[in-house]
This record gives C-alpha cells, structure tokens and sequence, in this order.
C-alpha cells in the first residue's frame, strides 16, 4: 500500500474515529478517491477490524454514515473479504493507506 500525499484530508479525526470504533487499519481506493474533490463520485474505503472486535452490518452502516460526513463526501464501506476475489488483490495493491492502529509503535 502506497502512503497518503496528495489530497487533504482529515487524517486526525479521521484516526480519531478510528480508535474508538475497534479500526485496525483504514485505507482509501478505487476512482472515487482519484476523483475525490472534482465529482460526486463514492470513496472506497477499505476497513480492517482489531481481531476481538465484534462489528455488526449495522455498526458498518453508522461507520460508513459518520466517515461520510467526516470526509464530506460519499464512503462507500467495505472489508477486504467482502471485495470480489478477481479484483481483491489488485485494490489491496493500490489502496492508500490512511489510519494504522500500530502506525504509532
């Protein structure tokens, strides 16, 4: 995974946020964040849970309504076992990494 440059983003509130919702790892992907600040297009976000957190499809939904609102855009929210194995590697390869749990040891 490639580090954050470009794009403005609120990289402490989001880790932030992170931190309080069991986010081990938070990484951005796919042509809506190429496209991030010109259009309306969704941002992939790729999220990766600490090993004992207990996360609902409902928990996914508030996460993926407050990331929204935290990157004032549209997030679309998604685990790497829920990307489709054609093309699973190939995000993983070009997501941008975003929030680290372990980033600070």
């Amino acid at each position: 995974m490639s580090e954050i440059t470009a794009v403005a983003l609120p990289v402490e509130e989001i880790g932030a946020y992170c931190q309080t919702q069991s986010i081990e790892r938070l990484s951005l992907f796919g042509p809506g964040f190429d496209a991030w600040l010109r259009s309306d297009k969704e941002i992939g976000v790729l999220v990766e849970y600490l090993p004992e957190a207990s996360v609902s499809y409902i928990d996914m939904a508030r996460q993926e309504r407050v990331l929204s609102e935290i990157m004032s855009g549209a997030v679309d929210l998604r685990t790497p076992n829920e990307l489709e194995p054609t093309s699973k590697q190939q995000i993983l390869a070009g997501a941008t990494l975003v929030f680290a749990e372990d980033a600070g040891e």
